[in-house]
């Protein structure tokens, strides 16, 4: 788990960051165990799509991925954000949230996400899959449960990195899914209380 004093070496969007924030309670007020897919998705630098893609060319294409991903019935939700760099070019930083209760694997569905994604690229483009490292404050591979602040807090701190300002160029622009209601059948449960 992290440690509360580690702070992002990075400027928090407010905007952005209020927006993650949300998404994640009404995940986690709609699921009992989560596990986030962290993934970056570029295009790689000798193709076409690298020297002329455009912000709204990449646009479509992520949609088109999550659109796809969404198929699948252990995915239940994404958060994208769109950066650019002088070394990468356009790319993005998303989220793939899958239910635990289907699966305890993300790596196969990177692997999905990564097939999908050469799909809609025509091969240009590339994924990489966030994972553990000793190195981080924080760890992807914890669950999120929504009993469980330590693993609430502990994937908000990993999602604060897609809310940072830097590279963000002047687009605050985010893309999720809708989370449906939770169904009214079942024990009712209170959410795990934590900080914004």
């Amino acid at each position: 788990m992290i440690n509360p004093t580690v702070i992002p070496h990075y400027t928090i969007d407010w905007y952005l960051q209020s927006h993650i924030n949300h998404h994640i309670d009404l995940l986690v007020n709609r699921y009992s165990c989560l596990y986030a897919l962290r993934v970056d998705l570029f295009y790689r630098k000798d193709t076409y799509r690298y020297h002329s893609s455009t912000f709204r060319s990449m646009e479509y294409e992520v949609r088109v991925l999550m659109a796809e991903m969404e198929k699948l019935s252990a995915v239940v939700g994404y958060f994208c954000v769109i950066e650019w760099t002088a070394d990468h070019g356009f790319h993005v930083h998303a989220v793939l949230w899958l239910d635990g209760h289907i699966t305890q694997t993300p790596f196969v569905y990177a692997e999905k996400a990564s097939a999908v994604w050469q799909q809609v690229t025509q091969g240009e483009g590339h994924l990489h899959r966030c994972e553990k490292n000793e190195l981080y404050a924080a760890d992807i591979s914890i669950p999120v449960r929504y009993n469980d602040p330590a693993s609430i807090s502990n994937i908000r701190y990993i999602l604060s990195y897609l809310a940072k300002a830097e590279q963000k160029e002047g687009l605050c622009w985010h893309y999720c899914n809708e989370v449906p209601a939770r169904p009214s059948v079942g024990r009712p449960r209170q959410p795990a209380f934590t900080p914004g």
